[in-house]
């Protein structure tokens, strides 16, 4: 398996041959599609939902402004993903829905019954596929079936986030300009659907130091690990790093772009410690430079997810 050629896990395959996939997927790439999700019509309409809430006036947006605990509207320039290590600025928009999200805690479109209740399907739905693939994934390091999912139980706090995003159209920009910074995400999964064939997304290898890009299909979720996993399997799971590119200027071609993800992390009170796999248990935890900068610094005490989650999100926002 190769950056240049992401592998493609097919839902309707044999189990076996999914489990086997999981496990080549998480020690290579990092980064994988997934085939027959079932959530094809379920994102159509979550994809209208969003292009109807980023069409509304800025006021509007901003009454919802990004909390503390990052739920709500970011504005354009108000995150960079790269964290403290550039001076740039995101070129997006988007709007973070926790998980068990309230109508009342929603603006008033996304709070309308029939959205809302679009809103808290999709992300039951985004939710059970991720307790599937954590399942596979165990299975694949030969531990327990729910040793992964019964430290995302839904019930608990966790940081799990459903993101609006949206990547205004440009006619020019600096050569400092990025529409999502490199970064690896902070929880243990990411499933992100793209939209209508707009790219831009790019996957770090970070053995090369080489950016390849992650070509959009409707059809087909692209699944990515965070950081939690790299804690978890010291290293042997590398937690991808990732960007989004500005566009080609291209005058006859819209460059606007949509993209909706969902961040699943495990329950705030999670150990970030190595699962008790024969597959690691020798293997030392040993930090190239981005695991440096996005991780614990030292090894000497066991974070939580969740004290995890607030030191990356710390050195991302302006509020």
């Amino acid at each position: 398996m190769s950056f240049s050629s992401l592998p493609i896990i097919d839902l309707k395959a044999d189990e076996s041959i999914i489990i086997q996939a999981m496990l080549n997927a998480c020690s290579t790439t990092g980064f994988f599609y997934l085939r027959n999700h079932n959530l094809l019509d379920a994102q159509e309409h979550m994809f209208k939902l969003a292009k109807e809430f980023f069409r509304l006036p800025s006021n509007i947006k901003e009454q919802y402004g990004i909390t503390e605990e990052n739920y709500g509207y970011v504005r354009r320039g108000q995150e960079n993903l790269a964290g403290n290590e550039t001076k740039s600025i995101d070129e997006k928009e988007a709007f973070n829905i926790r998980n068990l999200v309230q109508p009342n805690e929603l603006p008033s479109l996304m709070a309308q019954s029939d959205n809302y209740e679009i809103i808290t399907k999709f992300q039951n739905d985004c939710y059970d596929l991720c307790m599937k693939l954590l399942t596979y994934l165990a299975q694949s390091f030969d531990i327990d079936s729910d040793y992964f999912t019964s430290k995302h139980k839904r019930e608990l706090k966790s940081a799990g986030t459903l993101r609006l995003l949206h990547y205004p159209a440009v006619k020019n920009y600096s050569d400092e300009s990025i529409r999502a910074g490199a970064h690896s995400d902070y929880g243990s999964l990411t499933l992100l659907f793209q939209h209508l064939h707009q790219s831009g997304l790019e996957v770090l290898d970070r053995s090369t130091n080489t950016w390849y890009p992650v070509e959009p299909y409707d059809d087909m979720i692209v699944v990515n690990f965070g950081d939690v996993f790299e804690y978890w399997s010291k290293g042997f799971i590398k937690s991808t790093v990732h960007r989004v590119t500005m566009p080609i200027i291209d005058s006859t071609k819209e460059n606007e772009r949509f993209s909706i993800a969902y961040f699943c992390h495990p329950n705030d009170s999670a150990l970030l410690t190595p699962v008790p796999s024969k597959l690691i248990l020798d293997r030392e935890f040993e930090k190239d430079e981005h695991a440096k900068l996005a991780l614990q610094d030292n090894n000497q005490n066991t974070l939580t997810a969740g004290e995890h989650f607030q030191m990356r999100i710390n050195k991302t926002y302006t509020y």
